[in-house]
């Protein structure tokens, strides 16, 4: 039976291994942004045996290829919902259950690189966040 984790690294063409299942699968656990070390603690609560070189490494490629964004705020990692999605990703953070949900808007991708370019600035990436109240909290 093949897992998410598995699954998700066949689609990008990455060598199925333990610490790279793993931290997916904190990163599952977490549903929201997870810092380098909540990640590799998770995974050592598990009894599993990943070092923290391994975590950030393992992160770095992620990002690279889209499957974890790096979240504005607090720098934490948190899965890719839209995968597939072209555009601009963005995210609604409650500042008070912590929830943070992805979306992907494609006008405010091209605003935000008009923006960056009347400024004299090359835009590479970016991602958005708008802080508040969820459904459930507001």
């Amino acid at each position: 039976m093949q897992t998410r984790s598995s699954t998700i690294l066949r689609e990008y063409n990455l060598k199925d291994t333990q610490s790279r299942r793993f931290v997916l699968k904190a990163l599952m656990h977490f549903q929201k942004p997870a810092s380098h070390k909540d990640i590799h603690h998770w995974i050592k609560e598990q009894d599993a045996a990943t070092n923290l070189v391994t975590v950030y490494r393992t992160l770095e490629t992620f990002e690279r290829l889209g499957i974890v964004h790096r979240h504005p705020s607090s720098g934490g990692f948190i899965l890719c919902s839209m995968d597939g999605e072209e555009g601009h990703h963005g995210f609604l953070r409650c500042e008070e259950c912590g929830k943070v949900e992805e979306f992907c808007d494609d006008t405010l991708c091209h605003q935000e690189d008009r923006i960056a370019k009347k400024a004299g600035f090359a835009p590479k990436n970016h991602i958005s966040e708008t802080v508040g109240l969820c459904s459930e909290c507001h």
